[in-house]
């Protein structure tokens, strides 16, 4: 074979490669969505704006309520043998109006917490997908496994197939802290979340202590 044909043979091989298609993706990927959006600037920029314009002033709000609860309910204890009893229905005509205030107020606060919290993870998942997408293209994931919720079934994932850290740098890339999603107003939104992405919490006030009993 002359040094032409071998040539030939080279530039066909060369042509056939370029031709071929490429390699399937077969990476499986895994990912704990919820963490990765929390864990973005954006996300932590609209925890930290949650906890100072909603979270702290209407848990000091509730914390407050419940204090007075529970200085009416001693001032009931105290004055069992001393009160007239017209004083004492009074005060637990009070101590459970006051109550039932107090229990509505926290369920309004959790319904508020959850309803933002929902809208917020909504409007970073819009973006997290595309995030997500394009890093499956780039770096050959064949499957996106989301392990947010515990029960998922998976037991165990190798450190390599865990992709969360690298979506949460891939998103903050794409997505300029500038650029962060609608900060609560006033009023109602989602939970602080905590470093390792679990799902956010808030504080639950404590339920205001029960009126003590008094003799008849």
């Amino acid at each position: 074979m002359n040094k032409y044909s071998v040539m030939g043979l080279i530039l066909a091989s060369a042509t056939l490669m370029a031709q071929a298609p490429a390699a399937a993706p077969s990476k499986i990927c895994v990912i704990n969505l919820q963490s990765a959006m929390l864990n973005t600037k954006e996300g932590q920029a609209a925890a930290d704006s949650f906890r100072t314009k909603f979270a702290e002033p209407k848990e000091k709000e509730l914390q407050a309520k419940q204090a007075e609860i529970t200085d009416l309910n001693d001032k009931l204890q105290r004055g069992a043998n001393t009160m007239s009893q017209t004083a004492q229905d009074d005060m637990k005509r009070t101590l459970d109006r006051k109550s039932t205030d107090y229990k509505r107020a926290v369920e309004d606060y959790q319904f508020d917490r959850d309803e933002e919290q929902r809208k917020l993870l909504e409007e970073l998942s819009a973006k997290m997908q595309t995030v997500i997408d394009r890093f499956a293209q780039e770096n050959g994931c064949a499957v996106f496994l989301d392990v947010t919720n515990p029960n998922s079934g998976i037991m165990w994932i190798a450190t390599t197939s865990d992709m969360t850290r690298q979506i949460v740098d891939a998103y903050d890339k794409a997505q300029p802290a500038s650029g962060a999603p609608r900060s609560p107003a006033g009023a109602k939104p989602a939970a602080t979340p905590p470093a390792s992405g679990a799902k956010p919490p808030a504080t639950t006030p404590a339920k205001p202590p029960a009126p003590a009993a008094t003799k008849p």
